[in-house]
């Protein structure tokens, strides 16, 4: 029993000291933490998964001025996302000069399309952007 416990003991300490990646200030690496130097990018490995993280101001705070680490994922995601609401957007343009009916039902498969993005942001904002991650 006692070798049990020393070996869980043991392999809990070595997890807990590989899945942290300690800065310059003792914390660790996460959304909305503190950092030096703009562009940096580092990898930290928790439970078995790598996340990246970049040096840089969140791009949910575009009248920030502070850079602070935020995952990868959350820029590529919202970049993405931002280019589908560009799409959306120059498709209402383009509905605008149609006639009935077309312009009616290209209207609500726009804002279907719309929903599902939406739905799409809320959950890059809470799953890859948030802070804490």
């Amino acid at each position: 029993m006692l070798k049990r416990s020393l070996a869980t003991l043991f392999v809990s300490a070595l997890l807990a000291s590989t899945s942290l990646t300690p800065v310059a200030h003792g914390g660790t690496i996460v959304n909305g933490t503190n950092c030096a130097k703009a562009g940096a990018t580092t990898t930290v490995k928790v439970k078995g998964v790598s996340k990246v993280y970049s040096c840089r101001i969140n791009p949910l705070a575009p009248m920030a001025s502070i850079t602070t680490w935020t995952l990868k994922t959350c820029v590529t995601y919202l970049a993405t996302a931002k280019n589908s609401q560009d799409s959306i957007n120059q498709q209402r343009n383009l509905i605008q000069g149609m006639s009935e009916p077309d312009k009616t039902t290209y209207t609500k498969q726009l804002d279907a399309s719309q929903t599902s993005l939406d739905k799409v942001i809320a959950a890059i904002k809470a799953n890859h952007c948030k802070a804490g991650l």
